[in-house]
């Protein structure tokens, strides 16, 4: 039998068979791999943890991330995972590997950022550590708190749910294509903007899960179809997402065509969006329109769980369905 590769399976096949090979029986894991935290229950709370990593030439460059904003978006990947639970982030550690002609005004600059991006949600710094390294890699564990019942995971989705997403999909990934493209000027900087700097929805998870509203949550960081794989999977059910629906900013609408002949493949498919994406009862729709609005945060209703053997179906708009054959970007593959 010949040994398979990394490629071959890629970043979310080596998930499943890490995940088959270190269970764990403790009473006090709530929750392992499988979800965006881990949760272990201490007493009257539950702790949460959650890693992150970010390697020069794979998730950024130098050339187009300034330090300072690359210190905010380090934290902020991190602080997206605990917002996806609903829970309250409370003290991070951070290892750095850094190439030795490396300014130290870089660095300066990148824990500044890391500082202004930590101290916004109350979350102190308690310790890390520095090596050695060919190119930059950022591997943070940020640390936080809940309450056992007042927690929501990628499980728990039902048929007849709504799926909703908050803010817009697509400008993080659309930003990317143009900063590998050389850049763009005028109303496009926002586009750029949204993928070095994305703005972690803390607020709004742990009002979604404070008030009850939602039967199971996920953030989308690495595509619309893939974290919604990652959730109908655990929840064992299917999804239908409707094309119209999504939420797409005028940026977006505007400069779309000049990288895609689809208007809605980078918005499915791309990633670093940071948005919630979660599953609630019907009834619970004007519930959310008023959060919404009170947050001043977009929540759309971009389609319905269905039954599991129904798999997740893409409805364009002339009322057609199809199972998308591309989910977006995964390591190794």
């Amino acid at each position: 039998m010949t040994d398979k590769i990394l490629r071959e399976i890629g970043e979310f096949g080596i998930i499943d068979r890490i995940r088959r090979w270190t269970g764990s029986s403790d009473p006090a894991l709530l929750q392992g791999i499988g979800d965006d935290v881990a949760v272990i229950e201490m007493r009257r709370k539950v702790l949460l943890a959650t890693t992150d990593i970010l390697i020069e030439d794979i998730h950024f460059k130098r050339s187009w991330s300034d330090p300072y904003r690359l210190g905010r978006k380090a934290i902020a990947v991190n602080l997206s995972d605990i917002a996806a639970m609903g829970g309250v982030p409370k003290y991070f550690l951070i290892s750095l590997g850094l190439p030795k002609n490396l300014s130290l005004s870089f660095v300066t600059s990148f824990y500044r950022g890391l500082k202004d991006g930590s101290r916004r949600f109350g979350v102190d710094l308690v310790g890390g550590d520095t090596s050695l390294s060919p190119r930059i890699i950022i591997n943070i564990c940020l640390l936080g708190e809940g309450t056992k019942g007042g927690l929501l995971f990628r499980k728990g989705a039902r048929v007849g749910d709504d799926l909703f997403v908050s803010g817009t999909l697509g400008d993080a990934a659309l930003g990317l294509r143009m900063l590998e493209k050389g850049g763009a000027k005028g109303d496009a900087s926002r586009l750029i903007e949204k993928h070095l700097s994305p703005r972690p929805r803390i607020e709004l998870g742990q009002a979604i899960a404070g008030h009850r509203l939602a039967t199971a949550m996920i953030d989308v960081s690495d595509g619309l179809l893939i974290d919604t794989t990652h959730l109908l999977k655990e929840s064992k059910v299917g999804a239908r997402i409707r094309e119209e629906q999504l939420p797409l900013s005028r940026p977006y609408r505007k400069w779309i065509r000049s990288y895609s002949k689809d208007l809605y493949e980078i918005a499915l498919a791309g990633g670093e969006d940071y948005e919630l994406l979660f599953t609630a009862p019907p009834e619970k729709r004007k519930e959310i329109l008023t959060l919404s609005h009170s947050l001043r945060i977009p929540i759309t209703r971009i389609g319905e769980i269905v039954h599991r053997k129904k798999g997740l179906r893409i409805v364009q708009r002339d009322g057609r369905e199809y199972s998308p054959d591309r989910l977006g970007f995964e390591h190794f593959k």
